[in-house]
């Protein structure tokens, strides 16, 4: 269920990429796909993600973060070309509690009009065992902590 920003402890940390929606990006009636959303989401996600966990490190340390609830909801058609910000919120929390949220705002760059906004929750599990991780290695938490 989306609740965006439902978490209501911890620092609230922002970050924000233009999106230029390409020709392969449209369909049939000429506006852009809604597949496309979720990886914009996802670019949105990682950018913060990756400040913690790059993906070499990850891969070492043997752990995925698999999305565990994706939800977009569509409010304006976004078309060929069309200037858009994603603007990614989280909330970094005191305390790991098996999943970190995502919340997602797309908004026209000249317009300043909601395009679309969603949320996206991920967590933590064991590559081999695909069990969840109840407990981050202590340097990437600190890392996590330390998020700006």
């Amino acid at each position: 269920m989306l609740n965006l920003l439902s978490q209501s402890k911890g620092r609230l940390i922002k970050r924000k990429r233009l999106i230029q929606p390409a020709f392969h990006e449209t369909d049939m009636m000429g506006v852009i796909h809604n597949s496309n959303y979720f990886l914009w989401f996802e670019e949105g996600r990682l950018q913060i993600l990756f400040e913690v966990l790059p993906l070499e490190e990850a891969m070492k340390l043997g752990v995925f973060m698999p999305v565990v609830e994706n939800v977009c909801h569509y409010r304006k058609p976004v078309t060929l070309g069309m200037p858009l910000l994603l603007y990614t919120t989280h909330r970094v929390q005191p305390a790991y509690e098996g999943r970190l949220v995502f919340s997602h705002y797309l908004i026209h760059e000249k317009h300043r009009a909601a395009m679309a906004f969603g949320q996206t929750a991920v967590t933590m599990s064991n590559r081999q065992t695909r069990k969840l991780v109840k407990e981050w290695p202590d340097e990437i938490w600190r890392r996590y902590q330390a998020l700006k």
